[in-house]
């Protein structure tokens, strides 16, 4: 069973990203901007994955095993 506070971090840290790159991404497509568009998927790529390693990391520290 998934920890009730590990879920909560994770819809607002996906909310996070969702509101500042993929706003971003949705407006350089409407600008037709392919260029910007390539950027910021990249960005978007790399939030994605320092989130998945930031809760990686936070699944191997003593506190959250002991939970």
């Amino acid at each position: 069973m998934i920890n009730p506070d590990i879920e909560s971090w994770a819809l607002a840290r996906a909310q996070t990203i969702v509101l500042k790159e993929g706003l971003n991404l949705a407006k350089a497509a409407q600008d037709l901007d392919r260029k910007r568009s390539r950027l910021l998927v990249y960005e978007l790529r790399k939030v994605i994955t320092a989130a998945i390693v930031e809760a990686h990391a936070a699944s191997l520290t003593p506190e959250a095993t002991q939970r």
